[in-house]
């Protein structure tokens, strides 16, 4: 799953050809010298516990990207991103599950945060951004807890 991340955001981002931008997995918010741009979104995604083996669907599976152009003279803009677990409701862990990720979904959450990063940095029209989520029929209500 990492390659379809990685490969996705090289796709996106190489259209941005006066900077390079780097793509991080993190797993605490980064600690920069100045304030990074936030975006946050949601996606369909899937889980599975490790302990007793109960998968679930959400439509609230939640990325938080942080960015930064670094320097406009040095061409390198960086982006560090979470993807946020759930836990089991059967089992009541104290940790967290990780999401599996549909390949469309993280394509989708992708292109928004590219957007974003245009409007901000190159001066782009903002689109809306893009809610939809990939198709299929839960039988049961999200568990908020």
């Amino acid at each position: 799953m990492e390659q379809v991340w990685l490969s996705e955001f090289h796709r996106l981002f190489s259209n941005y050809y006066q900077q390079v931008w780097i793509l991080q997995p993190v797993e605490h918010k980064p600690i920069a010298n100045r304030s990074m741009h936030t975006f946050v979104d949601s996606a369909k995604v899937r889980f599975c516990c490790d302990k007793c083996g109960h998968g679930w669907t959400s439509m609230k599976g939640r990325v938080v990207f942080w960015f930064d152009l670094l320097s406009p003279y040095y061409s390198n803009g960086f982006v560090a991103f979470k993807l946020y677990g759930q836990q089991c409701d059967r089992c009541k862990t104290d940790g967290y599950e990780q999401a599996m990720w549909y390949p469309e979904e993280v394509c989708k959450v992708l292109t928004n945060l590219y957007n974003k990063v245009g409007q901000l940095f190159y001066g782009f029209y903002q689109p809306p951004i893009e809610k939809t989520r990939r198709s299929g029929k839960p039988r049961t209500p999200h568990n908020s807890d």
